[in-house]
């Protein structure tokens, strides 16, 4: 299957694959219980305590070291990653 993981998780869902190619849907889905502001390292530990794949834990170690106050700050930031 092109696209999927064995575990049926789609790259673009987070699934092993070309991390450049996850959504800031997948991303927040695993953020999921987050509050804001969250740190660089707080956003992190909550994909980990959530279960994220290590494409998702990937993109968010590559993130600026700031405060994110948002989903809206995490979407801009994967997309200029």
């Amino acid at each position: 299957m092109t696209g999927t993981k064995e575990s049926g998780i789609k790259t673009s869902q987070g699934g092993r694959g070309d991390p450049q190619k996850i959504s800031p849907a997948a991303i927040e889905k695993y953020l999921k219980g987050i509050f804001y502001p969250a740190s660089k390292s707080e956003l992190i530990e909550q994909v980990k305590s959530n279960n994220a794949p290590d494409d998702v834990i990937y993109v968010l170690n590559n993130f600026s070291d700031r405060m994110y106050h948002s989903t809206v700050d995490v979407t801009k930031e994967i997309v200029h990653s």
